[in-house]
């Protein structure tokens, strides 16, 4: 299924510009770190023209034109005038956020920049940390709260559609963070489907709190607002996480009619408010709710619009969305029904990679249509055997179109794999191969899991997500989104065990009460899906690793395991679980060897 879109303008700068003469003095962004209005700050779209100039006209001075700029600061009102101001400078903007150092550890050194964007209270922390990370060293330093250069400085670079607009890194949930690289067509093609995705024009009030260097909060909640002249309230996510509530709550007293957030985000919502808070609120103005960025899962669209009905939120209002960084963005949503699509399709087939119909009980898993493709030609195809799948079939999603990134920064190999597959039967190609598997029905597109996350046993596969979420009706007290479910194999020729790590809410249960709970997740998952679990360990609440966006990393948790690094509250490992362990870890090494050696031979 094909959908071409055709933007206004062929680049940011110009979108940009055209806002700025268009809307002038009206609000484009507003910000306080608690969603509240307290100490809030805002940005007209004449005020962002004029700090981008500004912003960039120092970068010019500095010789950054068409070099990568690390935008280093937290989320906010600097974050965004730096990104635009490396557009406006024709240079190539790197989000990153200044507090995670993990990520810094990985990105700076991969982004290889030098040149970098910060604020005057934060700046001399983040190069300590950079140093200490043995990083950073030479980068030259712009401070978005002190600007020397005036915005009459500025002098409009030479850009085009096809030049590089900015490398967004992945979030990380199965591999370390890769630089996909966007240019301005990529991401003005994606901002289009986005429009074309639900009704909104510059009459639309968004409120969000994703952060702004991850793609889902700069290119769904920047610069798609600024595509349709929206007026937009953001607040921190830290904010967020410690109260929920607090995005509900800049909802109602912003009368937004968007906002956007991945699945987590709406069952936090449901899990930490009272009736009374809810009922308090008024949601009657959203017109939108875009639930993305992790599996959507039809039982909190369900709880949500349950919990909040007494706040006026409409069912109508969710629209369940489809996207990756590698694709600039969205990829599938809206849709052409009233509430978002769910299915039922039986759980054993699904073992086997087909879809048939089933109805809603144990045996069967919940499916929710992630909208009609909309940035290009997507195919479902055997990751295996790289031939398209027949109809109800279940394979991984590829994509060809014109919101596929440029591939991944200095990394050819990685580049070649993901972005230029091609079919075996017809040599259709160049596809993204998105590393998602899915089915489209009804004209939409479904998702079932991730292809590294896939757990194989004995022939079958499961889908963690789906197990995670059995585990999770288990007990009131085990955290809802938050478990890893993955498999290890304890050596050669050994089936694969299936290990379950899930957090516990200690305020709902004591410590003593815990081993019934492991005994009825042992029990309900080998009911369920007909095999036992390896270890069940429970851990305490935000204690599983995420990415920054929230996204659970069964990979890191996975590892975490195998080195004996996690922390249980309790736990029940299988009486050979040791041995296993260090089968495992022999495995493990053995395979990494063999690896090097080929990559040594290949090399030569």
């Amino acid at each position: 299924m094909q959908n071409h879109t055709t933007p206004v303008e062929a680049t940011l700068l110009d979108m940009m510009r055209r806002r700025a003469d268009t809307y002038e003095d009206k609000l484009a962004f507003g910000f306080s770190y608690d969603g509240d209005d307290e100490n809030s700050r805002r940005l007209t779209y004449r005020e962002l023209d004029t700090r981008a100039r500004a912003i960039a006209a120092g970068l010019q001075a500095q010789g950054a034109a068409g070099e990568r700029v690390l935008v280093l600061c937290r989320p906010g009102l600097d974050h965004i005038a730096g990104i635009f101001g490396c557009i406006y400078a024709g240079a190539v903007a790197v989000p990153v956020h200044e507090r995670l150092a993990p990520r810094l550890s990985s990105v700076v050194p991969d982004a290889r920049a030098r040149f970098a964007l910060g604020v005057a209270e934060t700046h001399e922390s983040i190069k300590s940390a950079l140093v200490g990370l043995g990083e950073g060293q030479d980068l030259q330093w712009g401070l978005l709260d002190e600007v020397s250069a005036d915005a009459a400085e500025w002098v409009a670079p030479d850009v085009d559609a096809d030049a590089t607009a900015m490398v967004q890194y992945t979030s990380g949930s199965t591999t370390s963070p890769k630089g996909v690289v966007l240019t301005h067509r990529n991401l003005m093609h994606n901002m289009e489907s986005i429009r074309q995705s639900w009704p909104g024009d510059d009459t639309d009030i968004g409120c969000l709190w994703l952060p702004s260097h991850h793609d889902m909060g700069l290119i769904g909640g920047v610069f798609s607002m600024v595509y349709l002249g929206c007026s937009t309230h953001l607040m921190s996510p830290t904010s967020f996480v410690k109260r929920p509530m607090r995005w509900m709550e800049a909802i109602s007293r912003h009368r937004a009619t968007y906002t956007v957030a991945p699945n987590f985000a709406y069952d936090l919502c449901v899990e930490h408010s009272t009736a009374e808070e809810r009922a308090a609120l008024d949601l009657s103005s959203l017109t939108t709710a875009m639930n993305g960025a992790e599996p959507v899962r039809a039982a909190s669209l369900q709880a949500f619009a349950a919990a909040f009905a007494s706040a006026g939120f409409r069912p109508e209002a969710f629209s369940a969305v489809y996207g990756l960084a590698e694709a600039t963005l969205l990829v599938s949503g809206g849709s052409d029904s009233d509430l978002p699509l769910v299915g039922h399709v039986d759980r054993e087939a699904l073992t086997r990679d087909r879809i048939v119909d089933g109805v809603a009980g144990d045996r069967s898993v919940a499916v929710v249509g992630c909208g009609r493709p909309r940035a290009g030609e997507v195919a479902i195809v055997n990751p295996v055997t790289r031939r398209r799948c027949e109809v109800n079939e279940v394979g991984e999603i590829w994509l060809s179109g014109p919101g596929v990134a440029q591939g991944y920064w200095a990394r050819p190999k990685e580049t070649e794999h993901t972005f230029a597959a091609s079919t075996a039967d017809t040599s259709e190609g160049p596809f993204l191969r998105t590393g998602d598997l899915g089915f489209l029905a009804a004209g939409e597109l479904f998702i079932t899991g991730r292809c590294k996350d896939l757990i194989v046993i004995r022939g079958g596969n499961h889908y963690p997500n789906d197990i995670e979420l059995t585990v999770q009706g288990c007990h009131p007290a085990l955290v809802s989104g938050r478990g890893a479910a993955f498999a290890f194999t304890p050596g050669l020729r050994q089936v694969e065990r299936l290990v379950i790590v899930q957090e516990v809410d200690s305020d709902r249960i004591d410590a003593a009460e815990l081993a019934p709970v492991i005994d009825k997740v042992r029990a309900t998952v080998t009911e369920r899906y007909g095999i036992d679990t390896h270890s069940v360990v429970l851990v305490e609440r935000v204690s599983i690793p995420t990415t920054s966006s929230g996204k659970i990393q069964r990979g890191m948790c996975r590892q975490q395991f195998l080195d004996g690094e996690l922390s249980p509250v309790a736990q029940w490992q299988t009486p050979s679980a040791a041995d296993d362990l260090v089968k495992a870890g022999q495995l493990e090494k053995a395979l990494a060897a063999a690896e090097f050696v080929k990559a040594s031979v290949a090399g030569r």
